[in-house]
């Protein structure tokens, strides 16, 4: 292994580490601020029914639920494809047949690239492939766009298009309804299942094909928490500095809808926790790679090494993740952080009064 590769190993690991670090940092702080912001609009907000506007709310957090109405609402429009649903919203996607390139190092220290056609919805840039012969178009004919109605009525409150942006676009435009609507529309593209494509008559598809569905909202009810702004809805910002403002397809209280971001605050809380904690494990366990490519020209020394080494990493990501945590909680969470320090502290205490009195026992 040359210098240049030693040394990228290093600087790549202590990036790595850095990063973890400031992931597991920055998370704690994210997910207090969010947890409080919670707390906060559950003594706040008011449920109020959606059938009429009542101004003695406005400006306040409130929670409402009803009938989505759509009626003073114009269909949504594809003018490309000719694409049309009566919906709060529609979706165009559109994907490109493409190469990937997959990297991985051996234990020798030899990058091996291997090459897969795939469709995908981002442009993959060839550019900096390793090998010829795998060029992707660097354009795509085709955006994917997202469309939203006006005037939605959830009872008597209109929602704002940001509103309707949360909402997801998971129903299909069906084979049948592309058919009727698409109508041969652009030159080259046609239909095949739920997908408009100019894949070649034989069917199989080529690099640079592009294939194209639709999808659109079909919820028929809503329930929002959110501050009344006259008959719409407005951003209530806690003084955490964080935002609620919540749209669920269906009838739910804003009960419901506060447990669902207490739920979804704790699975991004423990997925970053795992996330970062393994990045630091990562970032130290490459610091040590120059160790480890050392002992794989010793057979005998490499499977130690290799043990040793991973496991120190381990065990040092493990402890600088926990003290990045515990200084984060002396930061963001003060009193919690110096009851359990005094928690641990009165365990150490008693661990080391009791050594006395067992090496007393067992003298006797």
């Amino acid at each position: 292994m040359n210098k240049n590769s030693k040394t990228g190993g290093i600087v790549g690991g202590l990036v790595i580490l850095i990063i973890g670090i400031g992931l597991l940092w920055y998370n704690e702080g994210r997910a207090v601020k969010t947890a409080r912001a919670i707390s906060e609009a559950k003594k706040t907000y008011t449920q109020v029914k959606s059938d009429k506007v009542d101004p003695k709310y406005d400006g306040k957090l409130i929670a409402t639920n009803g009938k989505v109405d759509l009626s003073a609402s114009d269909e949504l429009v594809d003018e490309t494809f000719g694409i049309k649903v009566k919906s709060i919203k529609l979706k165009r996607t559109v994907e490109m047949y493409q190469w990937e390139e997959s990297c991985e190092t051996d234990d020798k220290d030899k990058e091996k690239c291997t090459y897969e056609k795939k469709w995908s919805d981002d442009l993959i840039d060839s550019s900096d492939f390793k090998e010829e012969g795998h060029k992707n178009p660097d354009s795509m004919p085709y955006s994917e766009e997202t469309y939203l109605a006006s005037n939605v009525k959830l009872g008597a409150f209109t929602l704002t298009k940001e509103l309707e942006e949360r909402l997801p676009a998971d129903k299909e435009v069906n084979t049948q309804q592309l058919t009727e609507q698409f109508n041969n529309k652009v030159e080259g593209m046609k239909i095949s299942g739920k997908y408009i494509n100019n894949i070649p008559e034989e069917g199989t598809p080529e690099i640079g094909s592009i294939r194209v569905s639709f999808a659109y909202n079909g919820t028929d009810s809503a329930s929002v928490l959110a501050v009344q702004n006259d008959d719409t809805f407005a951003e209530y910002t806690a003084k955490s500095g964080k935002h609620v403002y919540r749209i669920k397809e269906g009838i739910h209280t804003g009960a419901v809808i506060l447990q669902d971001m207490t739920d979804e605050n704790n699975f991004i809380k423990w997925l970053l926790r795992i996330v970062g904690t393994i990045l630091i494990m990562g970032g130290i366990g490459s610091l040590f790679g120059p160790i480890q490519t050392l002992a794989n020209f010793v057979p005998i020394l490499r499977n130690i090494v290799s043990f040793a080494t991973g496991l120190i990493a381990f065990v040092l990501g493990l402890a600088i993740s926990l003290l990045v945590i515990a200084i984060a909680w002396f930061r963001f969470r003060p009193i919690l952080s110096i009851v359990l320090i005094a928690i641990a502290i009165g365990l150490i205490v008693f661990l080391r009064l009791r050594k006395p009195e067992e090496a007393k026992t067992e003298s006797k």
